[in-house]
């Protein structure tokens, strides 16, 4: 029997949000189930800068660690919209995802990815 309901639909929706393809969409499933027994911790600063950069711990994996900077954003920048992520490697590694504001405003928000990055 076929899937009404078709993973690429679902994954088009995310798009139009804004909240594209942060996960591969062939991990997309494992990455659900492992940040439900994975706790994620944040630490560090407010992102603003890569000295402030916000320290995610606990992710088992890069798309599960890449979840949680969206869940982050979500939680200290209700109505933010994801534009774009750029990644230095180091160590210590770091995403710098671009998202759009509710006022309209772009900001560079830094993750420091050293605890999950290619896992």
């Amino acid at each position: 029997m076929r899937n009404p309901f078709p993973f690429s639909w679902l994954l088009a929706a995310l798009t139009v949000t804004g909240f594209a393809a942060m996960v591969d969409p062939a991990s997309a499933q494992g990455a659900a189930s492992a940040a439900a027994t994975s706790p994620i911790r944040y630490s560090g600063g407010d992102g603003l800068t890569l000295k402030k950069s916000v320290v995610i711990a606990g992710a088992a994996s890069t798309s599960e660690g890449e979840a949680a900077e969206l869940a982050w954003i979500r939680e200290q920048h209700p109505g933010a919209t994801f534009q774009s992520r750029g990644r230095i490697t180091g160590p210590p590694h770091y995403d710098v995802v671009t998202v759009k504001l509710a006022s309209g405003a772009l900001l560079d928000l830094h993750f420091d990815i050293s605890g999950f990055f290619g896992k």
